[in-house]
């Protein structure tokens, strides 16, 4: 009996090691990014006595004057450095009943720019008729795109705003997505805010 149960014992033992030898394919671990938080802001008022509109912003952003020659036109930039982003902010006066289309249209053209690295675009009217505040919003998907959100607001007759948001750094946009999340979200409070003077 005692044989016999050696026997087994010595069978399974050799069953077992070899059982535990046949390889596995690997199997390629996913690509993977940080989780990144984005805590909620606090909104700051905008309001310089120099520009002629007024917004709130979020705290984690900085408006950084950009001086100019021409005294009409007003330019800035809002830095969000602990993102690592900044949004381009140009004011214009409309002059003329042609401005505003090649305003529109230069928007347009900026934008084409960028449909090579693009895998779309999302476009989005926005119309407030009560603080004459009409405009729209251009976010643009891709991992590679520099500027993921655009947009431009007009009372239609005498002023322009346009704003680009762009990644100070080679964009992956993957990756960064929560931020991008974050700032589309505080830019959108921006225009929803935002009136004329």
């Amino acid at each position: 009996m005692k044989n016999i149960m050696k026997k087994i014992l010595l069978v399974s033992l050799i069953v077992i090691t070899l059982a535990s030898c046949i390889e596995q394919p690997p199997v390629p671990k996913p690509k993977t990014y940080l989780r990144l938080g984005t805590p909620e802001p606090q909104y700051v008022l905008f309001r310089d006595q120099t520009m002629p509109f007024e917004f709130e912003y979020p705290d984690y952003g900085k408006i950084i004057p950009i001086k100019s020659d021409d005294k009409a036109s007003k330019w800035f930039n809002i830095s969000f450095d602990c993102y690592g982003f900044e949004a381009n902010v140009s004011y214009i006066p409309i002059k003329n009943d042609t401005a505003l289309a090649y305003m529109v249209n230069d928007c347009y053209t900026f934008l084409d720019k960028h449909k090579k690295f693009s895998s779309g675009i999302i476009e989005r009217q926005y119309e407030n008729p009560e603080k004459r505040v009409f405009g729209t919003a251009f976010e643009i998907k891709g991992s590679e795109v520099v500027s993921p959100y655009q947009f431009y607001i007009t009372d239609s007759s005498r002023h322009f705003l346009r704003l680009a948001l762009h990644c100070k750094t080679a964009p992956n946009n993957d990756s960064l997505s929560a931020y991008i999340k974050r700032i589309q979200t505080d830019l959108e409070h921006l225009i929803s805010t935002f009136s004329w003077k």
